[in-house]
């Protein structure tokens, strides 16, 4: 049932979901709040856009796929992201393979279904400034993530976006406008509209989850913990199935540089 599917990869810059949270909508008394969040987090944006940086960490990354030859397999990489002057550069070096030793410098990403790069810039995509102009926002509710206090705001394509886009949900520190997770809306994900027709056709539902989390922080700046992607769909029965999944997780950090600037135009 899944062969018209295979070939089909989702692109994901930086990875909808279903959350314990309850989100109620705030009434428009909220809007100064609001107001105050989004600045906070516009500012947080622009440090990150002109971020220098140098760090390593682990990246561990377990692909599942059900096309064709239904498989997983687990990656892990040393990973550096290195930026200077605004050129960013992501290398890695393949350390294993399904827990067999590999020892490959210079690798490139192995993964078959997905792909996905730049994941520490996300929030730089729902909340810079020049971005803001072209969404809306409300304000959806709070939740405590990793003993952190967030705001839960929805971005939403507003009347003066007319390309494609990715929006959602994101988990915002109402102190600093930092991001602490973003939730992707899957209509507004790469090859969602192929993945859908082919659900309709086969009398199902789409169901893709992309999300990212930013657990670690330096020197103000937040740093992915997690980027997770599954791309499934629910049957005529309620019956849900995955078709491919990925998650990849970051871990034992070393900063040699993390420094920022703002800079105002």
């Amino acid at each position: 049932m899944a062969r018209g599917l295979a070939g089909k990869v989702f692109i994901l810059v930086a990875a909808v979901c279903v959350s314990s949270l309850r989100l109620t909508p705030h009434p428009p008394a909220d809007q100064p709040r609001l107001a105050a969040i989004l600045k906070k987090s516009e500012d947080y944006c622009r440090r990150l856009d002109g971020a220098a940086l140098d760090f390593v960490c682990l990246e561990e990354v377990t692909e599942m796929s059900r096309y064709f030859s239904p498989h997983t397999d687990v990656y892990l990489y040393d990973y550096q992201f290195i930026r200077k002057n605004r050129a960013a550069q992501e290398k890695r070096s393949l350390l294993a393979v399904n827990g067999k030793k590999a020892d490959i410098r210079d690798s490139t990403l192995k993964t078959t279904m997905f792909r996905y790069e730049n994941v520490f810039f996300g929030p730089i995509g729902l909340l810079s400034e020049s971005w803001q102009a072209y969404l809306d926002y409300r304000i959806v509710g709070e939740e405590i993530l990793n003993k952190e206090k967030a705001v839960v705001i929805e971005a939403m394509p507003g009347p003066r976006l007319n390309e494609p886009h990715p929006w959602g949900r994101v988990w915002i520190k109402e102190d600093d406008g930092s991001v602490l997770k973003i939730v992707w809306d899957q209509k507004s994900l790469g090859n969602f509209q192929s993945f859908e027709e082919w659900a309709k056709a086969h009398n199902a539902v789409p169901q893709v989850t992309a999300f990212s989390e930013y657990d670690f922080e330096k020197n103000g700046l937040r740093f992915p913990s997690r980027n997770f992607s599954e791309q499934a769909y629910v049957d005529e029965d309620g019956q849900k199935f995955v078709n491919a999944q990925i998650s990849v997780i970051y871990k034992n950090y070393k900063y040699f540089t993390v420094e920022t600037e703002i800079k105002y135009e």
